[in-house]
């Protein structure tokens, strides 16, 4: 069996003591999924099939207006994991020389319950793995007793790697010959493991369990039986805004040819090899994705959502099914959202609505049972100081100006107020930035990327109530500091008429004549940060 090593290894913490006492508090189940962006049910579209993660938003607060710090796994990861954002901890990019503790000394949120008295396990995608977590973080953030960490064997069988198309269906497979219907197996095993120990053994710490799930991340895939749910690739509809907002800045630009099989993208453009190898027409209409590879991308993503939908079914029965439902709070988010055609646009890499913004559900017991929503803005990296709120344990304080040297601080704030009063005055604004040229063009007029180029400029993004502003300065990367007057690009989108998910942020209104006074105020703004776009209860002594 897959998770014999991981339940041979939990039989050893059986009647352990904790080096630190606390009474019995709530447990936690610490649910990710990767690339999902809020397609769901639950969040008004009805085109995707998502029962499980609709019937645990019945029972939660969901947060309609949540945002990631970085639309990319590993930075959106770090900082959500470790409380801190991407400029504190030196993560915008996926790369081996970008693990965070090279740069600061962060209690990451497995690793602070673990240090509170819980039993920390982790399983699946939860730090981006590899050298960029300093592979799973393991020597910090999990319990001894709960290793080794679980990985699914055929991960890198199926992974994003070993693909020839960027969708197919698997047929006659079973959930669990696919990675995450193992992860959801091991899942299933360490749960009925945690509750023979508590039992018979007298187990009396709380666990924090935390199940990562792979799909919908590219490629799209699934058994045969998920894409089945949906009609044929014709019938699926396309995106209603598929070109780029007019007045684009080029450096707000991502490509998206990466992501896709060569042989794919060669019949996809042929006889317009220049859409592939001229960045600078690559977002031109001429050069968008034909419509029935769009057509067939939306269905492979909606199909692998389903699929990883029915797999946070699994663990939430067996939740119930074993009596912890009274105990546990639950916690489901993805780390960044996706672009599936919407602006000729296909992955994150961006810092668009569609890439940045993420379902974020949180289940308190006996508070949320009747289901609640909330409109204000969030950030993902406020799920560490709430979950630590609600748990009932020290509440990190928010970060300094200055906090490499600091173990426990964080930089967002817990979002338990809102469970109270959901319509509350809360944060100004929601952060989030994106570095270049990764993902993006490569040259832009009248501009030059130094060499190496690496992380040289920065977009930086403000989420209000009425706008998002986004602002592309040059970027020193060593001292992680922008320089505000080397502007290579504004945008300005109008949120103030609410419009059908994914069907926004059409119409760049920074070069807009009237705008200037908002623009000035929003980059006063977003030039300030986070601090000053706290909630009025909040404050930060420095």
């Amino acid at each position: 069996m897959w998770w014999s090593l991981q339940i041979l290894a939990l039989w050893t913490f059986s009647g352990c003591v904790s080096s630190v006492q606390v009474p019995k508090r709530k447990n936690i189940l610490f649910l990710a999924i990767d690339d999902l962006r809020p397609s769901l049910g639950s969040y008004g579209v009805k085109e995707v099939i998502s029962p499980n993660i609709d019937q645990l938003a019945a029972k939660s607060m969901q947060f309609n207006r949540a945002y990631c710090q970085v639309a990319l796994c590993s930075p959106s990861r770090t900082s959500l994991l470790t409380g801190r954002r991407p400029d504190t901890t030196h993560v915008w990019l996926i790369d081996n020389d970008e693990y965070w503790r090279n740069q600061v000394n962060a209690t990451t949120i497995p690793q602070y319950f673990k240090e509170n008295g819980y039993i920390s396990i982790g399983m699946g995608k939860i730090f981006h793995p590899g050298a960029p977590s300093g592979n799973d973080d393991v020597a910090h953030s999990w319990s001894p007793e709960g290793l080794p960490y679980y990985h699914s064997p055929v991960e890198h069988q199926y992974g994003p790697n070993n693909h020839t198309r960027m969708w197919w269906a698997f047929e006659g497979f079973e959930d669990n010959q696919l990675p995450d219907g193992q992860i959801a197996d091991n899942a299933l095993n360490v749960l009925e493991q945690l509750r023979t120990n508590e039992t018979e053994h007298g187990e009396e710490r709380p666990f924090f369990l935390a199940v990562g799930f792979h799909k919908p991340h590219v490629p799209f895939y699934a058994p045969k039986k998920y894409f089945d749910m949906y009609p044929p690739q014709p019938k699926i509809s396309l995106p209603v805004n598929p070109n780029p907002p007019s007045n684009l800045p080029y450096v707000a630009w991502t490509t998206w040819a990466s992501l896709f099989n060569w042989d794919d993208i060669q019949a996809m453009f042929k006889g317009r090899e220049d859409c592939i190898t001229n960045y600078t027409i690559a977002y031109k209409e001429e050069c968008r994705m034909p419509n029935d590879d769009i057509q067939g991308m939306r269905r492979g993503y909606y199909a692998a959502m389903t699929y990883t939908d029915a797999q946070v079914g699994k663990v939430m029965s067996k939740l119930t099914e074993l009596g912890y439902a009274d105990d546990t709070i639950v916690v489901l988010w993805g780390d960044h959202g996706w672009q599936l055609g919407e602006h000729g646009e296909f992955g994150k890499f961006t810092n668009f609505e569609d890439a940045t913004r993420v379902p974020f559900l949180l289940h308190v017991p006996g508070v949320t049972e009747s289901g609640m929503h909330s409109d204000a803005l969030v950030e993902l990296i406020d799920i560490y100081p709430t979950l630590t709120d609600l748990a009932g344990l020290p509440q990190p304080e928010l970060c300094p100006t200055h906090s490499h040297n600091i173990s426990v601080c964080v930089e967002g704030i817990s979002a338990a107020p809102l469970l109270k009063d959901p319509k509350q005055q809360w944060k100004k604004g929601a952060f989030s930035q994106y570095a270049r040229p990764n993902s993006g063009i490569f040259y832009i007029p009248d501009h030059k990327y130094p060499n190496p180029p690496r992380e040289s400029v920065m977009g930086y993004s403000i989420r209000t109530d009425k706008w998002r502003f986004t602002e592309w300065v040059r970027f020193n990367r060593t001292l992680a500091i922008a320089n505000w007057t080397d502007v290579w690009g504004t945008e300005l989108y109008d949120h103030s008429t609410p419009t059908t998910n994914f069907n926004d942020e059409n119409v760049n209104r920074a070069y807009d004549k009237g705008t200037e006074g908002v623009i000035a105020q929003l980059k006063d703004m977003l030039v300030a940060g986070w601090r000053d776009a706290l909630p009025p209860n909040y404050s930060v002594d420095d």
